[in-house]
């Protein structure tokens, strides 16, 4: 008679949960990488708003509160609209986990939601965004020349 036995049977099923259970945990993001992610996409669309902002002439602004943040640009009227149907510059909401917390432009802290302006100019102003997740700080800054960086790993 070939077969398995009941003891073979339970052990490859042991062996079989092990690895799924290390396969899970392995692909489940933590908090620590959630930020991380967050911080660099938010980098990156703020870099190339400026670059954008530098190449077309026209200036475009990031605002951000809780757990979302959009882009704007101003009309040749300089009424600030918002970007709502762009493949890259649209609205998002971040992940549960992540919030905006202090925000500062030129230096000084501004209220959520306010303007940061990504201008066409040189002469553009330093920001610094911090996300927040799980007692975890990262930081979004920006210099007048259009480089933004991510600064990780603080904690408030």
């Amino acid at each position: 008679m070939h077969g398995f036995t009941l003891l073979e049977m339970m052990v490859a099923l042991v062996v079989a949960s092990i690895m799924l259970t290390v396969a899970t945990l392995n692909l489940m993001p933590n908090a620590q990488t959630v930020l991380r992610d967050e911080s660099q996409r938010l980098a990156f669309l703020m870099e190339n708003g400026a670059m954008s902002s530098q190449a077309g002439g026209q200036p475009l602004a990031w605002s951000g509160t809780g757990n979302s943040y959009r882009f704007w640009k101003r009309t040749k009227d300089g009424i600030w609209e918002r970007i709502e149907r762009d493949n890259l510059l649209h609205p998002r909401i971040l992940p549960d986990t992540v919030r905006i917390g202090k925000v500062s432009f030129d230096g000084r802290s501004i209220e959520p939601g306010s303007l940061i302006v990504l201008s066409p100019e040189l002469s553009a102003k330093d920001f610094r965004v911090s996300l927040l997740s799980n007692g975890m700080v990262s930081d979004i800054v920006g210099n007048g020349l259009g480089k933004v960086d991510v600064v990780a790993g603080r904690t408030p």
